[in-house]
């Protein structure tokens, strides 16, 4: 795997004043602090040089992420039933294969359209309306539950979880109190992430017998640690929810995921995003950028020559914004700032290859001091 070593620049705006100070920072696949630089060495890009061992070279699948079914009550994490239908439909219609995650992993197969349907937090919604039309179009899914809510008002019971289990859903964990791991200090983000892992476990143990290895971090918000965390103990892949294509390089504590929901439910955006491909670049960090609001950050990152793209179209916080990035040859010149008064920001870019092929790429800023 060829390792790029890249100069990231950051220019910290700081008050009124504008007085500003530069802080140089080597980056390889760690998380990206915007107090500070740290210099990381080959060791860390560990899993990423096991994924690409193990999968083909041609690799790639693409991950959609669920909610809620037909609840109408909470828009922005629901899917329509008539939608959800429909982009099944179109899946078994035009050659997809779907999969748990963790057989997509133990069983990996290049150049076919590999889909892996995963739905987030264990609500009754994917009981009583998603299973039965997954089941209808013969689509498998992975199921993340965070454990504390098994029980509660509008989530699964234990019960029928077990039920689920029985009938092929594989669960996945998606942590014990569904907390904002980021928002506690770094010096005790591990132990509260452990304790929480040591909950959860438990009670998966206790309930269905069994521990699952697969994890989707709560909000999407994690960093090294946690994935180290997640490595040690024994898990095999953990779930971002940027957008983007699960490929042969990427980092398995960091697999994006699409979201379906809200306002991405359409049809035409849904077959656009299932025919995707993974772009590859380098020069930033697989796991979420911390940063502060107004901060900005120049640099350059780096595509593989294999894509031969003459085009890229950026997009910043959910909007199309090409003056954030010009493309000059392989490389990308980025310069941006992040916004005062978000606290989850995407840094998308999208791109045709030569063969006429999408491609899809993203990285998630955060600014923890957002509630």
């Amino acid at each position: 795997m060829i390792i790029h070593w890249q100069k990231l620049v950051r220019r910290i705006k700081c008050g009124r004043d504008y007085s500003s100070k530069w802080l140089f920072v080597i980056l390889l696949f760690s998380t990206a602090s915007c107090n500070a630089g740290t210099n990381k060495n080959a060791g860390d890009n560990t899993e990423s040089e096991f994924l690409q061992a193990i999968l083909p070279k041609d690799f790639s699948a693409v991950g959609l992420v669920y909610h809620r079914f037909g609840d109408g009550r909470y828009p922005s994490t629901n899917t329509p039933l008539d939608k959800f239908e429909e982009q099944l439909k179109y899946l078994t219609q035009n050659g997809f294969i779907t999969h748990t995650v963790s057989d997509l992993y133990r069983s990996p197969e290049g150049e076919q359209k590999n889909i892996f349907i995963t739905v987030d937090d264990g609500l009754n919604s994917f009981y009583t309306h998603g299973w039965p039309l997954l089941k209808k179009y013969n689509c498998k899914a992975t199921l993340f539950v965070n454990t504390e809510s098994v029980g509660w008002g509008d989530y699964l019971t234990w019960a029928q979880l077990r039920e689920l289990v029985k009938e092929g859903v594989e669960i996945g964990s998606h942590s014990h109190k569904h907390t904002f791991f980021l928002n506690v200090a770094k010096g005790q983000r591990v132990k509260t992430f452990t304790a929480d892992l040591d909950i959860s476990e438990q009670l998966f143990k206790d309930s269905l017998g069994f521990v699952p290895k697969v994890y989707a971090y709560p909000y999407g918000e994690f960093d090294k640690q946690m994935a180290d965390v997640l490595k040690g103990r024994g898990y095999t892949l953990a779930f971002a929810q940027n957008s983007g294509v699960w490929g042969s390089a990427t980092h398995p504590f960091a697999i994006p995921r699409f979201p379906v929901a809200g306002n991405f439910v359409g049809l035409e955006s849904f077959k656009q995003k299932v025919n995707m491909k993974p772009m590859r670049i380098h020069g930033m960090p697989d796991f979420p950028v911390e940063m502060k609001a107004e901060e900005s950050l120049e640099t350059a990152l780096t595509m593989d020559s294999i894509h031969k793209i003459t085009n890229v179209n950026c997009f910043f916080n959910n909007k199309p914004n090409n003056e954030l990035a010009k493309l000059l040859g392989n490389s990308i010149q980025v310069n941006l700032t992040m916004p005062a008064n978000s606290r989850r920001v995407l840094l998308t870019f999208t791109a045709k290859d030569a063969s006429n092929q999408w491609l899809w790429w993203s990285i998630l800023l955060i600014n923890i001091k957002v509630e």
